[in-house]
């Protein structure tokens, strides 16, 4: 087998895979006789069955991987030789590999290069911030919604309150004709159906007990199907199955929820949690802006392979996307076609990066452990209420791990210049 490689540009290559028929002929017999000692094929023992069965059956597939294996095996030759740093996947389809009439074959394979280029200077860049306070106003709100958050329902004997919340059928109605019945549907009086009217919805509902039913006028919304009645003029009718007063918690009780000693103590945990959110925030914009700086003093020579790949991919994901909306095929197809140049400048964008990223991670010798990834397990298993096998399990069958190991780099590295860079506080906006 021989590999030789030739430069398309400063960022691609083609790699030439030449396999004699001797080479080919020799591996591809020794997957035949290895298949025929594992394969079980009813009629026959195991080692027993007749190359031409075999053949029939697996020939093909043999032959393909046999391909791969050489081809695979070319690549890695011709990489640690001429010490390539490739990017993105190689590129070869059937059109690429030529099988001569003995079996040997030649496959030239397309390969993007990471670009060459000069990391410029990632430390001590300056960036404005506006400084985080924390108002008096921001924690009563706080504390507020938090009580609000944590009440718990309870029958409701003087009827239904502003704050309260209710079983109930809804029904909607375009004259006599019932279009849609939903029963057990939990009703809030915060947040109002869509096209009812928050005034009107209120004044029906408000006071009203169990089993009472209400007609309110509304309007059919603007995505409501069948679409000829969009914006038209109908009924909601409301039947109340039980109401609900929300009991909130008391001060006393807030106290034990939050582990504060007294009122005072409660304050200063909350502000300390809202001081946290705020500034979590900011370090965020922070980083966005000196990762943007630094995107914006490099030009970097992106490989053009691997920009097609991801607009493509772009391309492609927005076609179904529009698809799967109601738009026909025809127009998603114009739509797409229509968004490339955004794909291609969002595609550079992201690309350089990713580039930065990786090579100030690799200057200051910033990588990601064990610890990290089971760390980000937890934290997404909290998240989302459920197991950290079951995360673990997941990522490790959608074959995400790698990718996941790339975003905690890319936070280490934002987390890093902006440790590292000269940050003036303004005034809070």
């Amino acid at each position: 087998m021989e590999a030789t490689l030739e430069n398309v540009d400063a960022c691609e290559v083609v790699v030439t895979v030449s396999v004699p028929a001797t080479e080919f002929t020799a591996q591809l017999e020794g997957s035949f006789k290895e298949l025929s000692k594992n394969v079980r094929m009813k009629g026959f023992r195991p080692g027993k069955i007749p190359r031409a069965v075999l053949e029939k059956h697996h020939g093909e597939t043999l032959r393909q991987e046999t391909q791969q294996n050489f081809v695979q095996k070319g690549l890695q030759e011709i990489v640690a030789e001429k010490e390539l740093r490739p990017v993105g996947q190689p590129r070869l389809t059937a059109d690429d590999v030529v099988v001569a009439e003995d079996g040997g074959f030649v496959a030239k394979v397309a390969m993007s290069l990471r670009p060459d280029y000069t990391l410029g200077e990632y430390k001590g860049l300056e960036i404005e911030a506006p400084k985080v306070e924390v108002t008096d106003e921001e924690v009563a709100t706080a504390i507020e919604q938090f009580k609000e958050s944590q009440g718990r329902p309870e029958p409701a004997a003087d009827g239904l309150t502003d704050d309260g919340m209710a079983l109930a059928s809804l029904e909607l109605m375009n004259g006599e004709d019932s279009l849609m019945k939903r029963d057990g549907i939990r009703l809030s009086m915060k947040v109002v159906p869509p096209g009812l009217d928050e005034e009107a919805y209120k004044a029906a509902l408000v006071g009203s007990k169990d089993g009472d039913a209400h007609d309110i006028p509304m309007t059919f919304p603007e995505d409501f199907e069948p679409e000829e009645l969009r914006g038209q003029a109908g009924i909601c009718r409301v039947t109340l199955a039980q109401v609900f007063d929300m009991q909130r918690p008391s001060d006393e009780d807030l106290q034990k929820m939050l582990g504060a000693e007294n009122a005072d103590d409660v304050n200063t945990k909350v502000r300390e949690d809202i001081l946290r959110q705020k500034q979590a925030q900011v370090n965020s914009q922070v980083e966005l802006g000196l990762l943007e700086q630094l995107i914006t003093a490099h030009e970097i020579e992106m490989p053009a392979r691997l920009i097609e790949d991801q607009i493509n991919n772009r391309k492609a994901a927005f076609f179904q996307e529009q698809v799967e909306a109601g738009t026909s095929e025809e127009d998603a197809k114009s739509q797409a076609d229509e968004q490339e140049e955004g794909f291609r400048t969002e595609a550079i964008h992201n690309s350089t990066a990713l580039f930065l990223l990786e090579d100030v991670a690799q200057a200051e010798e910033l990588s990601v452990q064990n610890e990290d990834i089971a760390r980000k397990f937890q934290e997404i298993a909290q998240r989302n209420q459920t197991s950290v096998e079951e995360v673990q399990k997941y990522y490790q069958e959608k074959n995400l791990i790698n990718q996941l190991a790339m975003e905690i780099l890319e936070l280490k590295v934002r987390a890093f210049l902006r440790e590292n860079a000269k940050i003036t506080e303004t005034s809070p906006a």
